[in-house]
């Protein structure tokens, strides 16, 4: 997938869009793995499989850790990864692809997904990268890969390897199982969910070896425990594409109350639980900072600059809840309704309608 290119300069990157029949087999997987539990794999061509698995031989690869979820990436060097990814997307058509959300293209849903990132990371980094590109592989919920998995080796070359780790664990781990493991790892904290980190008394618990989230690959069936960093990463993936598909108020009349306000309610579990998965991610970057690795005198930079992000993520959430309380007339009051919003999510036995109130497709 990758061609020759000036030194200096990222190999391009050939994407493109998968044939009808390749979508509707996906889309039937999917379907199997929702309602039965079947893993998505045998939709994927026969030598794709094998780099489907966690922990294949077929390429060598070490997980993103605390080190490199802070780490900054060199502007020119983003810019150059961002513009290649950006075209690549381009030419295969991104811009002219439907989304879910009203009114915007798929390639404006990934642009926003990185948007979002950048906000909550603060600076260029692989993450934002990985936003970009989050579903180049496809995912769980969008069987229309524009890349095969046989191709990691050339995207890796092209947008660096944390970026493209990033992009196939999003690809690869289940959505609805993640948000579910999100949600089951602080059961408690629901009933705290949007108080100030001093007072709920759920907070630290990532210090704990069994309170981090399982992941579950779709196609293989699989479950590990992703490095702390890798899930910290990828609950603010999730995060940021939820909140790339909500509805705005200046977006639609439609669903405006007889005041000429959105209501905020119509998808509330949604953003119950995009606000949760940055509070869990807030966390869990915590705790990273915290881990005696981190606390080494050698690590003292990292150390400080996983506090930050970690704080910075607290400010993001405090500025979307401020957003709401300026756009949708959301008050101290209505926490209770967000935290019943969690409660009602976390209770749905049925997949699809678990993730279709999830990521606000169900109202």
């Amino acid at each position: 997938a990758a061609m020759a290119c000036r030194p200096g300069k990222p190999p391009a990157i050939a994407l493109s869009r998968p044939g009808v029949l390749r979508v509707a087999r996906g889309a039937l997987a999917r379907a199997g793995w929702y309602f039965w539990g079947v893993p998505a794999g045998w939709s994927l061509e026969a030598h794709e499989r094998d780099f489907a698995r966690w922990g294949s031989e077929v390429l060598d690869e070490s997980p993103v850790t605390a080190r490199d979820l802070v780490e900054t990436m060199d502007d020119d060097v983003f810019g150059a990864r961002f513009d290649a990814l950006y075209d690549a997307l381009q030419a295969a058509g991104a811009s002219r692809m439907k989304h879910a959300k009203r009114g915007a293209s798929f390639g404006d849903h990934l642009v926003d997904v990185a948007r979002w990132l950048r906000i909550f990371r603060g600076e260029e980094s692989a993450l934002v990268l990985a936003g970009l590109g989050h579903t180049c592989y496809g995912s769980e919920l969008f069987p229309a890969p524009l890349a095969s998995l046989t191709d990691r080796v050339d995207v890796r070359r092209a947008l660096g390897a944390d970026t493209e780790r990033l992009m196939f664990l999003y690809a690869t781990v289940s959505q609805v199982r993640w948000y579910r493991e999100v949600l089951r790892c602080n059961r408690r904290g629901l009933q705290h969910f949007g108080e100030d980190r001093e007072t709920r008394p759920d907070a630290g618990r990532y210090r704990h070896e069994a309170s981090w989230p399982h992941a579950v690959n779709f196609y293989t069936g699989e479950t590990c425990r992703l490095h702390g960093a890798e899930c910290a990463a990828l609950t603010l993936m999730h995060a940021a594409d939820v909140y790339s598909v909500l509805a705005r108020p200046v977006e639609s009349n439609a669903n405006a109350t007889r005041g000429g306000r959105y209501d905020w309610r119509r998808q509330s579990e949604a953003r119950a639980l995009v606000l949760f998965m940055v509070q869990e991610a807030e966390e869990m970057v915590r705790a990273l900072a915290e881990s005696p690795e981190m606390r080494h005198r050698a690590n003292t930079r990292h150390h400080l600059m996983c506090l930050e992000l970690s704080e910075r993520l607290g400010r993001a959430r405090a500025d979307e809840v401020n957003g709401w309380r300026r756009d949708f007339g959301f008050d101290d009051g209505d926490w209770r309704h967000l935290r019943n919003a969690l409660e009602r999510l976390r209770a749905r036995k049925l997949d699809a309608s678990f993730v279709g109130h999830a990521t606000g497709a169900l109202r």
